[in-house]
């Protein structure tokens, strides 16, 4: 099972993908707004129960026979992050590699490809299977350079 990575929302997600009912998305901001936090009124302990929350649906969802994959879907993603959310992945052996999911043209998450085995890119014209989605798997040879 692949763990993908994202910036973009589920309306994004749905307009670009095909068989996201074998997906589960974990979409951080709807999380937020379940325990009545923003990104900008969160606190050390809301932090703290989010967290626990993702933490909670990740094992869940790596869990079950049914699901080929999980979205992790953060508009506020960043460096901090990715080291816990990797540590979190560590002790599920279902989850067999992390994907970063982004865009072609415009990489939005170029500084963060370090972190990833591979990454998958959105369709540009139509909706696809992720299956179909271009892919890069050895990011060590790679050379980016954000526009």
């Amino acid at each position: 099972m692949k763990f993908y990575v994202t910036i973009e929302g589920i309306e994004r997600l749905k307009k670009s993908l095909l068989n996201l009912k074998m997906l589960s998305i974990i979409y951080v901001p709807e999380i937020l707004d379940q325990y009545g936090y923003t990104y900008s009124t969160i606190d050390e302990y809301g932090s703290f129960i989010i967290s626990n929350h993702i933490n909670d649906l990740i094992k869940t969802y790596a869990k079950s026979k049914r699901i080929r994959g999980i979205i992790y879907s953060n508009p506020e993603l960043n460096e901090e992050l990715l080291p816990n959310l990797t540590e979190s992945l560590i002790d599920l052996p279902t989850i067999t590699q992390m994907v970063l999911f982004d865009d072609y043209n415009v990489p939005k998450l170029a500084h963060l490809v370090n972190y990833f085995d591979e990454i998958v890119y959105f369709p540009l014209i139509k909706k696809v299977r992720l299956i179909e989605c271009q892919r890069i798997p050895n990011i060590d040879k790679i050379e980016w350079k954000p526009k």
